[in-house]
């Protein structure tokens, strides 16, 4: 019998994604039909699959799974001559097979008798057109039988993003949930936190709708329904989908063929500004940061997709995409709300975390969605990350969280400042205050309070406004913006009373805003807001964040140690139970 594992994935309309992504041809002879999800090749044309999507990686397949042999199948139209390469990284290229086939729609099968004996590096499919011809679909199998029964379950959490969440339930119902292959193996959950999803509107998911307990309480109320339904393995993604679902389907195969106690799989996060852009490929806790591994490569070049598949050990995956079976569970989430959930999963439930090019999808960049309440729960998540999870010392603590706070208020983002100092004042409370505020709703009344503003909106920008100098300034001009704060020093008459546009981002760049008054800070789709150039405040947040850093070194030592005592009961089944049950009663 043959099994899927990996399919050849085509270019489409509902994917923003450079087409050298999934395949490369000569000019003016191949040609990807995006309504028919196919590549059209001229004679003589030459398709090349050695990309993000379509090569397949030896050594995590070999590592991580059991696969005896491998074979290809496609279907189309044509006289074709079919090679399969190998690229390895600092070696040099080698072809392993070759073959001339007729395609039509009935599948064209090939083994391939050299997976013995290949051990690292990717394998690619090239396609040359004896004929004119066409590649309507195609995927590597094996005739190994998984080792693993797989009832996976895809938990949604959804809060009042119909417009994201919907277009995501279809396409999952569509090209998962309606396919023979697939439906018998994957189940979509989706938990409405914002309780206003119809059941009209559902499709063949299924709806838990539940009071917003963030994406915490959300992912963990979609698992325990999970093992409450004996499902096997779980699959977090965000409410968007914004992958191609091919990321699922190969999430499936390697639970299914997984041979490595622990396994679990992270997707990689690309840029939706710039598609081809990684963002991290799974994610480490170093020090007191975080490393957002394979960060800035370029996944249309072949030298960075090898790259990307080198081995490093990986903490944590986002909860963007991030599949695990469900009894290697040991704590569950976290009653963060949002934000470091996925982190302290990573830390305390000691999974080990494969990531696979192919898999993973697109995200805004975390700069822009930058507000208070956002700082707030980051740094606050981070925290408590570094307290329970690792063992680092509260100086280093106490750097990185002055590093949070003298940026934000350098870019003239006070409010930003005022909620990450609130955010160390609320570690210090202790266990019971995670307790007492699972749905955060008291925490972020009081924040609107204490750290308003900082809201981007429909903005106009001045037609005096500026953009700034270059990146370059000279040892004199940075030696002054240190010796004065970046200008919190200077007298105000030598401040310019001018308003700066600054692309919204964690920070500003200091060596542009330096001596101007006002920055108007600015997304992509034009949104923004203006922060202007206020001393008083600047030192006032200095002044707040010395009081709570003399706080925080007192209590550091029993904080951590209340900490470590509660979070087996706070990770705990029977805590989120009745979290759960009291929530349905109010």
């Amino acid at each position: 019998m043959m099994y899927k594992i990996q399919q050849i994935v085509f270019p489409n309309i509902d994917i923003v994604c450079p087409e050298n992504m999934y395949f490369r041809g000569n000019e003016e002879k191949v040609y990807a039909s995006l309504n028919k999800k196919s590549i059209e090749l001229v004679k003589g044309g030459i398709a090349i699959f050695d990309t993000f999507f379509n090569s397949l990686s030896i050594r995590p397949w070999k590592e991580n799974c059991q696969i005896d042999d491998l074979g290809l199948s496609l279907t189309g139209r044509g006289k074709v001559r079919i090679r399969l390469g190998l690229h390895v990284l600092d070696r040099a290229d080698q072809w392993l097979y070759e073959n001339d086939i007729e395609l039509s729609d009935t599948p064209y099968e090939m083994d391939l008798p050299f997976w013995n004996r290949v051990h690292d590096g990717m394998l690619y499919l090239e396609v040359r057109a004896l004929t004119d011809a066409e590649i309507t679909g195609g995927y590597f199998f094996t005739r190994t039988k998984p080792r693993n029964k797989v009832r996976l379950g895809i938990v949604i959490t959804h809060y009042n993003r119909k417009h994201y969440v919907l277009p995501a339930i279809h396409r999952i119902s569509t090209e998962l949930l309606n396919d023979p292959y697939y439906k018998d193996h994957i189940e979509l959950i989706v938990v409405d936190n914002s309780q206003n999803i119809e059941d009209s509107e559902k499709e063949n998911a299924i709806l838990l709708p539940s009071k917003n307990l963030g994406g915490s309480g959300g992912f963990t109320r979609g698992l325990l329904y999970l093992k409450d339904e004996n499902f096997t393995h779980c699959l977090f993604m965000d409410d968007d989908a914004s992958c191609e679902m091919e990321s699922i389907r190969r999430t499936l195969h390697i639970l299914e063929y997984g041979k490595v106690d622990n396994l679990a799989v992270a997707g990689s996060m690309l840029r939706e500004a710039e598609p081809f852009r990684l963002h991290e490929k799974g994610a480490r806790i170093a020090g007191t940061g975080v490393v957002n591994l394979k960060h800035g490569l370029d996944m249309r070049h072949v030298h960075d997709l090898l790259v990307a598949e080198t081995p490093e050990p990986v903490t944590y995956g986002g909860w963007w995409h991030f599949a695990f079976r469900i009894k290697d569970v040991t704590h569950l989430s976290f009653p963060f709300f949002v934000r470091g959930d996925d982190m302290l999963f990573g830390l305390t439930n000691h999974f080990n975390i494969m990531t696979l090019n192919g898999i993973g999808g697109w995200a805004d960049d975390f700069g822009i969605k930058e507000s208070p309440i956002n700082r707030y729960l980051s740094l606050r998540a981070h925290l408590m990350c570094l307290i329970i999870g690792t063992n680092t010392s509260k100086w280093k603590m106490l750097r990185t969280s002055f590093g949070c706070v003298i940026t934000s208020d350098m870019s003239y983002n006070y409010s930003g400042a005022q909620a990450f100092i609130e955010a160390v004042r609320d570690v210090l409370k202790g266990p019971s205050f995670w307790e007492n505020n699972v749905d955060m709703a008291n925490v972020r009344k009081h924040l609107s309070q204490i750290a308003p503003g900082e809201k981007c909106e429909p903005i106009h920008i001045p037609k005096d406004a500026e953009y700034g100098r270059g990146l370059h300034e000279s040892r004199k001009r940075r030696f002054c913006r240190i010796l004065t704060l970046n200008g919190f020093l200077l007298p105000n008459f030598l401040m310019k009373n001018k308003t700066l546009v600054e692309s919204k981002n964690f920070h500003a760049v200091f060596r542009r805003v330096f001596r101007y008054k006002r920055i108007l800070y600015i997304t992509p789709d034009h949104t923004g807001y203006i922060a202007e150039y206020n001393k008083k405040k600047f030192f006032k947040n200095l002044r707040d964040w010395g009081k709570v850093s003399f706080v925080f070194c007192r209590k550091f030592q029993s904080t951590k140690t209340e900490y470590q005592k509660s979070l087996t009961h706070l990770t705990s089944e029977g805590f989120w139970r009745k979290v759960f049950t009291s929530n349905q009663n109010k």
